[in-house]
């Protein structure tokens, strides 16, 4: 993996914790859908998409998976794996993406 491609995967784990975050806050708060960030590896995107926890659990479940907006995907290290209403999950190729956003998981 380049410079390039490892700056991009810790975006998208900077944005993934920014998200564990939101969603400490929708467990005490909300009970309905919450405005996830997008967790694309643009560090410019602060594009946001709504979420029920339920589903941001199922995502979290899989450290190799990230919840991003349509057309915000990263086919050279990533696939689309499912189209949710107002996202996609992504997860990364196996090798070194994968292993990276399994090592900066935060659960």
């Amino acid at each position: 993996m380049d410079a390039r491609q490892e700056r991009r995967a810790k975006n998208e784990s900077l944005y993934r914790e920014v998200n564990e975050r939101i969603a400490e806050f929708g467990r005490t708060f909300s009970g309905g859908a919450i405005a996830f960030v997008c967790e694309c590896d643009d560090l410019a995107c602060s594009e946001t998409f709504p979420m029920r926890l339920e589903e941001y659990e199922r995502l979290r479940a899989d450290a190799t998976t990230f919840a991003v907006l349509p057309g915000h995907d990263s086919p050279d290290v990533e696939d689309v794996v499912a189209e949710q209403d107002g996202y996609h999950v992504v997860r990364k190729h196996r090798g070194e993406p994968a292993q990276l956003a399994a090592e900066d998981a935060p659960r």
